[in-house]
């Protein structure tokens, strides 16, 4: 027998061992990521939002290829956003979560909290709309984005760009025709056109809205915008006959009682 022959089971034992001490260490190093993962999350379930940043920010620091890289991105973001009012900051971590997971299983929500981060808290409706219509494209097909286009045409009317505000309602009325904020876009459609003075294309709109929507939930406002507009058409005696018909129920009842008393006062002026 010579050495080789015996010094080969020898090489093996030692290759067999440092595999196993890799795997030992791999699954220690595993172990340790979870665990400090954890502590971040056993954290923000105690309300200690603060030390959930410092955990995941550790976390990120220490372990920047660990499989759960996606999951803390997008937590601490969520943080940012949702519990310290920290918004370039959960933007910028939501980017860099879309920019190396683009298609991870927390990609759409991202997307989603930067539109709402951008339309709601920093006003920048414009970039808001150009999240929204990217959930619309490359997610669609799995979500059925209604509520985005509702959102896309919302931030138009806050533009006060109620042409186009109203072709996205119109969008979301032709393109999502089961959806339940179908009712929603006849009624902003009617609010855009009063909105922008279009008082003949308004009080249709109003009145379509009622037309299909009898016993809808927005029908008391419906009806207090569609005599507001007779109001403003000069057409004060249906204004005021819809006014009183509401009275009872709407629950604005300094704004409605002030809408009568003007309505009639005028009818006392022209009256003369």
């Amino acid at each position: 027998m010579n050495d080789t022959s015996l010094k080969r089971p020898a090489l093996l034992l030692v290759a067999a061992a440092a595999l196993f001490a890799l795997a030992a260490a791999g699954c220690s190093a595993e172990r340790k990521e979870r665990a400090l993962y954890r502590q971040a999350m056993i954290a923000l379930d105690d309300g200690l939002d603060g030390a959930a940043v410092e955990y995941l920010t550790r976390f990120l620091v220490k372990y920047p290829d660990s499989p759960l890289i996606e999951d803390c991105l997008f937590q601490r973001g969520t943080i940012y956003y949702l519990y310290q009012g920290r918004y370039q900051e959960a933007v910028s971590d939501f980017r860099e979560q879309l920019a190396r997971f683009p298609e991870g299983e927390r990609a759409y929500q991202a997307r989603k909290n930067i539109a709402e981060i951008l339309e709601n808290k920093v006003g920048n409706c414009r970039g808001a709309i150009a999240e929204y219509q990217r959930l619309i494209t490359d997610f669609e097909t799995i979500f059925g984005d209604d509520e985005a286009q509702l959102r896309i045409a919302n931030c138009y009317f806050e533009l006060m760009n109620f042409e186009q505000s109203i072709l996205e309602y119109q969008i979301l009325i032709d393109r999502y025709q089961t959806s339940p904020l179908v009712p929603e876009a006849y009624f902003r459609i009617a609010t855009a056109y009063q909105t922008a003075g279009e008082l003949v294309d308004a009080e249709r709109s109003w009145r379509t809205y009622l037309a299909r929507y009898p016993d809808g939930g927005l029908r008391l406002d419906a009806m207090f915008g569609l005599a507001s507009t007779l109001e403003e058409k000069e057409d004060l005696t249906e204004a005021l006959a819809i006014y009183q018909e509401i009275f009872d129920a709407y629950e604005n009842k300094e704004a409605i009682t002030w809408r009568i008393e003007r309505v009639r006062e005028r009818q006392r002026l022209r009256g003369r």
